[in-house]
């Protein structure tokens, strides 16, 4: 009886744990305590059991970038991000002794759409004060939603994946699941989200390439369609426009891309930072110090306008792309390990639609955020990466 009294808490402690992340940065750490200490408490060690998996991998990857790291004598301040690693990896090892998966998915579905109801709120409000909805390139988009507009747009593809699979799986509520994905897409296009529009198109394209049970014509014929709705919807919707800086022409359109997207400066200046002497092709540089100190002086030297200038100082931007932040940090090696990681992972689940897909939208966004630098990002990746997918199922028999 005690043992299932102590289920039932650990269970329910989790639920509240994912309830409360979009909502709070510290409540789910105090959350995460709670479950480690019942964790403890009822320890199995089986869960410890070393296997070839992707998650194999990722710990693989870590140790090697802790190993470097106390090698230069580095790991005090890399270990700000290092930790990002370690505790989704906790994560998976907490939420792997719950066995109620459908229950699981429902509660991480209700706090998403928890979310992105508390921020439809907040931008009805803004639009019966104002009579605007400022979804194109502007500074006040992020006060109107809980998140900043790509990780609530990441989040909304999550729950969208997670209300389709609920579709087709629970008949009596299908009409239900089908709405909210529906819901969810709409808030998608509706605040401009570029990566999670593109992210959304990218995997309907793959299902009726791959998953699609049609004639190969049919299903070019079906690709074909969604890049024409991809492209009308971007032409024609004036705040996507200008999200993907839709101009009269193409040199207007490189100009605005120049001027607004943070990226294009950030990615050119890791570049010039790995033509650097002090870079190791192999294991890239020494630590994270470096790395930080090459792109304040790269944005201090290559940014000409002032206000632009000092408004990269200020933000201290990161690479904005994982793949390129492990290749600054643990050269060859690191960024061979992360692709291998995603090719595994790719093996694991590529018989089913949904974990694929869910795979797909954290490689998406993976180019364009450092999701291991984030809480919130770590969360996100140890709950659905290594808990809500399932593994390729190895037959025994």
């Amino acid at each position: 009886m005690k043992s299932i009294n102590i289920k039932k808490l650990y269970n329910y402690s989790a639920y509240i744990m994912i309830l409360l992340l979009f909502f709070s940065k510290g409540l789910p750490n105090v959350m995460l305590i709670i479950l480690s200490v019942l964790f403890l408490i009822n320890f199995d060690s089986k869960i410890f059991k070393i296997n070839y998996s992707a998650k194999t991998i990722l710990l693989v990857l870590l140790l090697y970038l802790t190993i470097k790291s106390l090698f230069y004598g580095n790991l005090p301040f890399d270990f700000k991000i290092y930790k990002g690693l370690l505790l989704l990896l906790w994560i998976s090892v907490l939420l792997y002794k719950i066995e109620d998966i459908k229950t699981l998915k429902l509660v991480v579905l209700m706090s998403i759409n928890a979310c992105i109801l508390v921020s439809l709120f907040l931008i009805a409000r803004f639009y019966f004060q104002t009579g605007i909805l400022p979804f194109s390139n502007t500074a006040e988009v992020n006060n109107l939603l809980l998140l900043e507009r790509p990780y609530i747009g990441f989040v909304a593809v999550l729950g969208f994946l997670i209300a389709i699979e609920k579709a087709i799986s629970f008949s009596n509520w299908r009409w239900i699941y089908s709405i909210n994905s529906l819901a969810l897409l709409a808030f998608i296009i509706l605040i401009s989200a570029r990566i999670s529009i593109i992210t959304i198109f990218f995997i309907a394209g793959i299902y009726f390439l791959f998953y699609f049970k049609t004639k190969w014509y049919k299903k070019i014929l079906c690709a074909l369609s969604l890049l024409i709705l991809f492209l009308i919807i971007v032409v024609s919707n004036k705040n996507i426009s200008e999200r993907f800086f839709i101009k009269s022409d193409f040199e207007k359109s490189m100009q605005e891309a120049s001027d607004y997207e943070p990226r294009i400066v950030i990615w050119h200046c890791a570049y010039d930072m790995t033509q650097n002497n002090e870079f190791n092709r192999i294991t890239g540089f020494e630590g994270y110090q470096i790395i930080k100190n090459n792109f304040l002086s790269c944005y201090e030297s290559s940014i000409e306008n002032e206000s632009k200038k000092q408004y990269f100082l200020s933000e201290k931007f990161n690479s904005h792309n994982q793949f390129i932040d492990l290749y600054l940090v643990g050269g060859i090696l690191a960024l061979l390990l992360f692709i291998v990681f995603f090719v595994k992972l790719f093996y694991e689940v590529k018989n089913d639609f949904i974990a694929t897909s869910i795979v797909i939208s954290f490689l998406f966004f993976f180019l364009v955020e450092n999701i291991f630098y984030r809480q919130f990002g770590c969360y996100l990746f140890g709950i659905f990466i290594f808990k809500l997918i399932p593994p390729k199922r190895i037959n025994n028999e």
